[in-house]
């Protein structure tokens, strides 16, 4: 290793990425490159390549923006320094210096990521002041500079994809380093992420789609994993456990209809079908589900978010959609199981609320019944509609005292007749039952809407003495609660001249 080596080592560079993720505040790999680079408002400035290449580059806000010929473009980027400038940050100005960032937008997304994360890595490691030169183009053939620009490298690699969260994903699918091999191969057939995959993951793949890495790219983080590990194991243990558990975007899809992969169920919860999964990053986070009660109840409906019905209920008594979601109970054979011939029993589980098809034998459910499986409630609509994140309660509007009406809903008499089931005005039958082919069936609360044993509507809705659920106060409260964001502000970061991070 030779002086410029030295200086600039590994150690600062896995240091310094490890801090950037925790001074950002970072929830999720892949990376969000452009919002990391936006923490650092104007003192950090993105110009793509098309603009220069048509001569026309953004108005500067800034009267000290630098001048950039053609010679100085590189093959993927570089970066600029304006010193001792005078830059807007919020509502204020600051004293300090301003880099903008060149790069080459026709390159894959992939590359684009990993150039941007390299200059980033050029500004926070104040290469800049240690090379005494406020552009570092042209500087190819000086050994310091080659010396930088590897520490630079060894910064973006690890910013994108530390060696913490890349080992985790190896290892919670099975695989292992094989010294003699030098290659990860798979060890432990029985991972948890490899229950019901019905294939073996390729770690390259694993790696390029959970971080967002260029095949290259993903190739050297493998080779260099163990090495990398042993450098993250000499920082602050904090930083290497944030690195470790932040949890991953992508996943394991089902490539028939998109639905998360369970690692307890054999069958996707979405479609029914088994064994077919593809690992993607759909640039989202899936849906989030409720959970269940001690007796398999919904938390609350996944339709019109009601937190209050009885134990034994079936189905919502608001809203009247199920809120116990189970298999179908019979015993036949149908779709892929009359080729095999094999015979399915059903009726015996209880499914997540949500899920179309059971995720132990892969048959309708009692919500896929309900809806349909190509319309799932679950799922975005164009009306608007989607699942619900929280709970509510909804107040009575017939009075009750013990679960006996307190007046009559027609003529608002308190007297009754035959045991309190008739009013004893206008007789007026008093208890709130459901209707079934015009009988009545179960006896229901007052302010149910449907019965909660069969998910008939009762006679007391049917009567329009009870209004529909979307009508209320409740329910426009939900809908704006859980339109709000719950994303949190990107922090204000701001680069002192020796390359310290600090937030203001």
């Amino acid at each position: 290793m030779n002086a410029f080596d030295r200086s600039f080592e590994r150690k600062e560079a896995v240091q310094k990425s490890a801090e950037i993720l925790r001074d950002m505040g970072t929830a999720f790999f892949p990376l969000d490159v452009y919002e990391l680079l936006s923490a650092f408002g104007k003192q950090i400035n993105l110009v793509p390549y098309a603009m220069l290449r048509k001569n026309a580059e953004p108005k500067p806000e800034i009267e000290t923006e630098p001048k950039v010929s053609p010679q100085m473009m590189s093959k993927d980027g570089f970066c600029t320094r304006v010193p001792d400038a005078l830059f807007q940050y919020g509502n204020e100005y600051v004293e300090g210096s301003i880099w903008y960032i060149y790069y080459n937008d026709t390159a894959w997304e992939s590359r684009i990521r990993f150039t941007l994360m390299h200059e980033l890595g050029h500004i926070t490691l104040s290469h800049h002041h240690r090379l005494h030169a406020d552009t570092l183009t042209g500087m190819d053939n000086s050994p310091e500079y080659k010396a930088a620009d590897r520490q630079a490298d060894l910064f973006s690699i690890n910013l994108l994809a530390p060696a913490p969260a890349v080992y985790r994903i190896l290892k919670e699918h099975g695989f292992s380093y094989i010294k003699q091999k030098a290659d990860w191969q798979l060890t432990d057939p029985h991972a948890p992420f490899l229950r019901n995959l019905g294939s073996v993951p390729n770690p390259e793949v694993l790696v390029m789609t959970a971080f967002g890495l260029s095949q290259p790219a993903a190739n050297i983080r493998l080779k260099e994993l163990t090495s990398e590990l042993e450098v993250w194991k000499q920082i602050d243990p904090k930083l290497y456990m944030l690195a470790e558990n932040l949890p991953f975007r992508a996943g394991w899809f089902c490539w028939v209809c998109h639905t998360r992969r369970r690692t307890t169920s054999a069958y996707c919860p979405g479609c029914g079908k088994g064994l077919h999964y593809e690992f993607k990053d759909f640039g989202k986070f899936p849906r989030p589900v409720m959970g269940l009660r001690d007796n398999g109840q919904f938390e609350f409906c996944s339709v019109c978010g009601n937190k209050d019905y009885p134990e034994n209920a079936k189905f919502c008594p608001i809203c009247g959609n199920p809120v116990v979601n189970e298999c179908e109970n019979a015993v036949q054979t149908d779709g892929d199981f009359i080729r095999s011939g094999m015979e399915i029993i059903r009726g015996t589980h209880r499914c997540r609320p949500g899920d179309i098809y059971c995720g132990t034998c892969g048959v309708l459910t009692a919500f896929g019944r309900k809806h349909g499986p190509r319309e799932n409630m679950w799922l975005s609509t164009l009306s608007g509609d989607r699942c619900r994140i929280i709970g509510t309660n909804y107040p009575e509007i017939i009075p009750t005292n013990e679960g006996k009406l307190l007046e009559c809903p027609v003529c608002r008499s308190s007297k009754t007749m035959r045991d309190g089931r008739y009013c004893a005005e206008c007789k007026q039958l008093l208890q709130n039952v459901c209707v079934y082919d015009g009988k009545s069936s179960h006896s229901c609360g007052a302010n149910d809407r449907y019965c909660c044993i069969c998910g008939k509507p009762t006679i007391f809705y049917q009567s329009g003495w009870l209004p529909e659920y979307t009508d209320t106060n409740e329910f426009s409260k939900l809908r704006k609660a859980e339109k709000h964001s719950v994303k949190g502000q990107t922090p204000r970061l701001m680069i002192q001249p020796n390359g310290e991070i600090c937030d203001i």
